[in-house]
């Protein structure tokens, strides 16, 4: 089930009539009853697989704790091993198979064509991060399955995250969530607002990259960058609207999950760009694979390495193509060349008298960063690296050939199209800045006029400016598929 299907909003009716009017003895089995049925509404036999990974992992934890056998570490090693055992199977062994094949010159034609679980990035992180906190000493091993059951299948974020932690979440778990009005319209309304993002703005900017990026042969260089820059701007705001949409609906249950994404455009380089960009995926990532090769607290050439295997697994993760290997490659080599050349940067600075805290200074570097991350996410969005080298060589043959004509009127939008977009993208834009200066946003919820006035704005949106494809079904998640 998706936040944007027509069965989203019957559900979710029955299931916090439920969750808030049964006796609250009941509560956590209607979680996770709520949580099995949404996921399994999309493809049943896979609940099988979520509850398998959450068995393994919970007696891998206790076996962990109780040093059963006397070898501790061997079964969170055999808790790890399953969960990532599993994702491989389904997303990459056939990717793994076939270039080893075209390595040794064979015809790969044994492809598994599994189905690719929805979520199951997202799920399987949480459960091996829990393992490894266990490991670590940072949270007990859980005894309660039912508490271990809802957090691995949490409803809100097991599509498409934000990642969630156990040493977080669980405690949550520790009483009933009373009913609190002022609460759950907080939640609806950080829910409304992802709808619109997504709805509105990412679907409508997904026309333009869609159109071009189909054949990008007969669009102008001009253009072909203007697709590229919209994709930064789509996946931005198709991604942020999911987290969005799943912080609100655990604030509406009574949950704190993590925030996923900080203004990430409004940084200066490509290193401050992660720690605002997904962010519970870059943390997850730091803790359980930087920190464990050394971090920074080694050599430069060695941090560097790090920093490398940290993005190549990150490309990896996000799919099962040598295309997210490139962007996630890319991305590690914007931050060990911007460390390599920063001491010679700050120098060219000084000679030319521009101040560090120059607010031009800051335009250009965020421009620069926007820039650097949207080349990379060329490869993220094309079908292929001999298409993302295409793609990158028409933008850079601006430099010589120019930008060629800018017929807006073949993106696929109406001028009415157009000009909306633009309104509510400056909107969704003025929030971020304001979230960056780090501003209090007014507590909507306790005025019912103006909190009712901006939900039926919200609500029109949708209705009368959201994309919709066949039958009024809306595009999914790009997030859906990693």
């Amino acid at each position: 089930m998706s936040y944007t299907s027509l069965s989203f909003p019957v559900f979710i009716a029955a299931f916090f009539l439920l969750y808030y009017l049964l006796p609250k003895k009941y509560q956590k089995w209607v979680l996770l009853a709520g949580n099995y049925v949404f996921y399994m509404w999309w493809r049943p036999a896979f609940g099988a697989l979520i509850l398998a990974g959450t068995l393994i992992s919970y007696w891998a934890a206790l076996a962990y704790s109780k040093g059963a056998l006397g070898r501790k570490k061997l079964w969170i090693t055999l808790g790890v091993c399953y969960n990532l055992g599993v994702l491989f199977v389904f997303k990459y062994l056939d990717f793994f198979c076939s270039t080893f094949a075209r390595v040794l010159g064979l015809n790969y034609g044994h492809e598994l064509t599994l189905l690719l679980p929805v979520g199951i990035s997202f799920f399987t992180f949480s459960a091996v991060g829990y393992l490894f906190d266990v490991c670590k000493g940072k949270i007990e091993a859980e005894k309660n399955f039912l508490d271990f059951s809802v957090f691995v299948s949490f409803f809100p974020t097991i599509m498409a995250g934000p990642i969630g932690y156990a040493r977080n979440f669980l405690p949550q778990l520790g009483e009933t969530k009373a009913f609190d009005l002022a609460r759950v319209k907080r939640g609806i309304l950080r829910f409304a607002w992802g709808m619109v993002k997504k709805m509105v703005v990412a679907d409508t900017i997904a026309v333009i990259v869609n159109t071009v990026y189909a054949d990008a042969a007969n669009f102008s260089n001009g253009l072909v960058l203007l697709a590229a820059a919209a994709y930064s701007m789509q996946i931005y705001f198709n991604f942020s609207a999911y987290s969005d949409m799943a912080i609100g609906t655990a604030q509406a249950l009574g949950f704190s999950v993590m925030e996923n994404f900080d203004a990430p455009y409004l940084v200066a380089s490509v290193k401050d760009f992660w720690k605002k960009w997904h962010i519970s995926l870059t943390s997850w990532l730091r803790e359980y694979i930087y920190f464990p090769l050394g971090g920074s607290r080694c050599k430069k050439w060695r941090t560097y390495f790090n920093v490398m295997v940290v993005f190549a697994v990150s490309g990896l993760w996000h799919g099962a193509a040598f295309s997210f290997v490139v962007w996630g490659l890319l991305n590690g080599a914007y931050q060990v060349i911007g460390e390599i050349t920063l001491p010679a940067r700050k120098k060219l600075r000084a000679a030319l008298r521009v101040r560090e805290s120059s607010r031009v200074l800051w335009l250009w570097r965020c421009a620069v960063t926007f820039a650097l991350v949207t080349i990379a996410l060329v490869f993220f969005r094309a079908g292929s690296v001999a298409q993302g080298l295409y793609l990158v060589k028409r933008i850079l043959t601006i430099l010589t050939d120019g930008f060629g004509g800018f017929a807006l009127g073949t993106l696929g939008l109406l001028k009415r199209q157009a000009i909306l977009l633009a309104l509510y993208t400056a909107v969704f834009v003025a929030a971020d800045i304001f979230q960056a200066a780090r501003k209090s946003l007014p507590a909507l919820e306790e005025t019912d006029f103006a909190y009712w006035g901006v939900i039926l704005v919200l609500a029109l949106s949708v209705v009368f400016f959201g994309v919709y494809g066949r039958g009024f079904n809306p595009q999914d998640f790009v997030y859906f598929k990693f």
